[in-house]
């Protein structure tokens, strides 16, 4: 595990190639025996408080958390939160975590809600259309619920007004939703179609079996520098941005979905998505195990080495190309 540490841990361009020989074509996707529903997806994360907050003495304002809770199905969900941590949002720990909780929420509707098979054009309508709204009035609804129970204090809005005027302590006394303010990044996986939903900066990679990269989500021009469109936003479900794809010939070999934290801790862009690809052949010959046990000294390395910002990441895979020692595991255990 030592030289996969090192390569993630590095800004990848300053780090060789390393050649490796062809590996064989994944399995195809496993046919369901009448009766039985074999697990298709593994979803799996870490997130880790980033090296400039240790210094300062500050909390990680990431969050993360996926459904169902073993983390294995022939579906899972995977939400990622980046709490915003300026002066306006100073209780934006808590914004992610509730973002992360009503995200799922609201997926979960969207999959319990569907017929077997599924409507796909109902459930592209409900992800475009429908879900943005219900993870808005969720979010905004255990902001409220917090608030009710944890009004702001003088010295918070003090703080405020300290650092950025008078102005702007005013704005959150009117609006105090903006101390909770975070980003957002969901993903689901289900046997025969994918959906993403972005709020804000970070970033989504899909990669296939044969390990090309690609974004599935339009960039929105409107994150720049550290600007960012939020959950706290007004009518924020106008700014998120939507994927459905189904998934009948080629289903993705592995989705990353990150904090801005991580990508920024990498020199160039090519750097970032390389490390996709390393996911991918990390899966494909030591297994899930190890993807699970190495990604939280990952982030760390990266953070100290790069951004110094909190750094998360969620991963979902395919079952069938994991690790050859995870299968001779599985087969051994009867599975």
């Amino acid at each position: 595990m030592a030289w996969w540490f090192w390569r993630f841990g590095r800004r990848r361009n300053t780090v060789p190639a390393v050649e490796t020989a062809a590996e064989p074509p994944p399995a195809p996707l496993p046919t369901p025996e009448p009766g039985r529903s074999p697990d298709l997806w593994q979803v799996l994360g870490a997130s880790v408080r980033g090296a400039s907050h240790e210094r300062a003495d500050l909390p990680n304002q990431d969050a993360i958390g996926w459904r169902p809770p073993s983390g294995a199905g022939r579906w899972v969900l995977l939400a990622v939160a980046d709490g915003h941590g300026s002066a306006k949002s100073f209780r934006s720990e808590v914004g992610s975590r509730l973002a992360v909780e009503t995200a799922l929420a609201a997926m979960q509707e969207l999959i319990d809600g569907q017929t077997d098979p599924p409507d796909l054009s109902a459930c592209k309508r409900a992800v475009d259309e429908d879900v943005p709204v219900a993870i808005e009035r969720r979010w905004k609804a255990a902001v409220a619920a917090h608030l009710e129970e944890h009004p702001l204090l003088v010295k918070e809005v003090a703080h405020i007004e300290e650092s950025q005027g008078p102005a702007a302590r005013q704005a959150v006394e009117q609006n105090p939703v903006q101390a909770y303010g975070t980003t957002l990044i969901t993903v689901l996986l289900h046997e025969s179609f994918m959906a993403c939903l972005q709020l804000g900066d970070g970033d989504v990679l899909i990669v296939a079996a044969d390990g090309e990269v690609v974004r599935p989500l339009q960039d929105d021009p409107r994150l720049m520098a550290n600007e960012t469109t939020s959950l706290c936003g007004r009518e924020c479900w106008r700014d998120f941005r939507t994927c459905f794809q189904t998934l009948a010939e080629a289903p993705p070999a592995l989705v990353l979905a990150s904090t801005d934290g991580y990508a920024n801790s990498f020199s160039t862009p090519q750097g970032f998505l390389a490390v996709a690809t390393d996911l991918l052949a990390i899966l494909q010959e030591e297994g899930t195990k190890s993807l699970a046990e190495g990604l939280p000294q990952w982030l760390e390395e990266a953070s100290r080495q790069g951004s110094g910002d909190d750094v998360t990441a969620g991963i979902i895979c395919r079952l069938d190309i994991a690790g050859r020692g995870e299968k001779a595991d599985h087969d051994a255990a009867g599975c």
